[in-house]
């Protein structure tokens, strides 16, 4: 099975890296959670589970003890990076390359919302905005409502490739978020968000293309700055 372009077990590895390289909540040699608990907190089957981790004892990431369970390994595919500062920079790479795939696209996923959307969508666009400004002043997390603000955007587009696309723009902005958290960039990320996600709605609201497609250039190009400072 796989969500988007990216499949869904890859994302699941890609989730428990971060909670053991970025977050810290897993360090060397720590157990894991049973496949159970893992496939709860993640929302996932345990099949999809155990793909994940087929995957990351592969990279050499975990290790499974039979009869005891996943372990963390001792020096988990770092090479002599234990604080995973490669694996940040990594993570950071990636980010930038999501955001050049995404300064392409949602320019231009905004001309066609102008030029499509209903009433309707419009109003569920400038929702989700609301909902993510209200989450950032109030110093809460705010990553899923920030991908809904842009899930529909794509789904206003009534284009169904980039719909198809849109679990792997979501992974994307769930990905440049938590990334710029432990990079010490969260607080730029968060003026971005909070500053031109109401730049965006706003010129959609007026149905003006022109400002619509430029405010989410910039929107985007800002993170792509933010990230390297």
């Amino acid at each position: 099975m796989s969500n988007g372009f990216i499949p869904i077990s890859q994302i699941v590895a890609n989730q428990i890296s971060d909670a053991i390289f970025l977050e810290k909540k897993y360090k060397p040699n720590d157990k894991l959670p049973n496949e159970n608990k893992l496939a709860e907190e993640l929302g996932v089957s345990r099949t999809t589970i155990r793909e994940a981790v087929k995957i990351l004892v592969a990279n050499g990431i975990l290790t499974v003890k039979r009869g005891r369970g996943t372990f963390v390994t001792s020096n988990p595919g770092m090479h002599n990076d234990p604080f995973g500062i490669s694996y940040l920079e990594d993570k950071k790479k990636l980010v930038n390359n999501w955001f050049e795939i995404r300064l392409i696209l949602e320019p231009a996923n905004v001309r066609l919302v102008v030029e499509r959307a209903s009433d309707e969508e419009i109003e569920n666009i400038i929702y989700w905005e609301r909902k993510t400004a209200e989450l950032i002043l109030a110093g809460k997390p705010y990553s899923e409502a920030d991908q809904q603000f842009h899930a529909a955007i794509a789904k206003a587009t009534h284009n169904d490739v980039i719909q198809f696309m849109l679990p792997s723009i979501e992974a994307a902005i769930s990905d440049a978020i938590k990334t710029s958290m432990y990079a010490g960039t969260h607080e730029l990320a968060s003026e971005n968000a909070l500053t031109n996600h109401r730049l965006i709605a706003d010129f959609i609201e007026k149905r003006d293309a022109d400002g619509a497609a430029l405010a989410m250039y910039y929107h985007i190009k800002r993170g792509i700055l933010d990230m390297g400072s």
